[in-house]
């Protein structure tokens, strides 16, 4: 009883473990108020990327829609200010994320991985 009690302990803590991970072996994790927003789209591997990797490393989605062949699963992010709302929108097409959007209501930033990239590519 002892061997079998101390086998369940084990396995529990082994399971929290693993599901406690911050990030994935693709690098994907959720954004906070601290994530640099043109570095986290810059690094985002598109392409790559399956949807059931984000639901587990970033969250259930707060929103999510379904247009045209693709979805758009969209992560709030609440300034503690309270003045508008971050925005993180991974759009998924045949399983996969192919982009990537930021939006910052508060400021109106909005950038997308694709317009990241070029930006930094170009001298």
């Amino acid at each position: 009883m002892k061997k079998f009690v101390l086998f369940l302990a084990l396995l529990f803590i082994g399971v929290g473990a693993a599901s406690a991970s911050d990030k994935s072996p693709n690098g994907v994790y959720r954004p906070t108020l601290g994530t640099h927003a043109t570095s986290y789209l810059k690094k985002f591997p598109l392409n790559k990327v399956a949807v059931d990797e984000i639901v587990q490393y970033v969250g259930t989605p707060d929103k999510s829609l379904s247009v045209a062949g693709s979805d758009y699963l969209t992560y709030n992010i609440e300034p503690k200010s309270g003045s508008g709302v971050i925005e993180y929108t991974y759009i998924v097409k045949d399983g996969v994320v192919v982009n990537v959007t930021y939006l910052n209501s508060g400021n109106f930033f909005g950038v997308t991985q694709r317009e990241s990239a070029i930006k930094l590519q170009t001298p």
